[in-house]
């Protein structure tokens, strides 16, 4: 299984970290999409060894289930631009 976010701020890294400490999901089994690929938490991310990308679509495409990690009146502009 893998997993995607889309937003890769606190709520991702905090989902990530749990589910790799867990041993519920393996690093690389998850990716996050970000605008701004220099945030602190991309970076930690990455040292995570999570997959990083600025493009939604290609999270969406490469992701089983999907978190929308975005405020939420972030979610109508992500939604018109992935599809749902």
């Amino acid at each position: 299984m893998s997993v995607g976010f889309i937003g890769a701020g606190q709520l991702a890294f905090a989902l990530a970290k749990g589910f790799t400490a867990a041993g519920v999901l393996a690093a690389h089994k998850i990716m996050a999409s970000s605008p701004d690929m220099d945030l602190a938490t991309v970076s930690a991310l990455r040292k995570m060894g999570v997959k990083l990308t600025p493009h939604n679509k290609e999270t969406v495409q490469h992701s089983d289930v999907l978190f929308l990690a975005v405020k939420p009146h972030i979610i109508p502009f992500i939604l018109d631009e992935i599809g749902a």
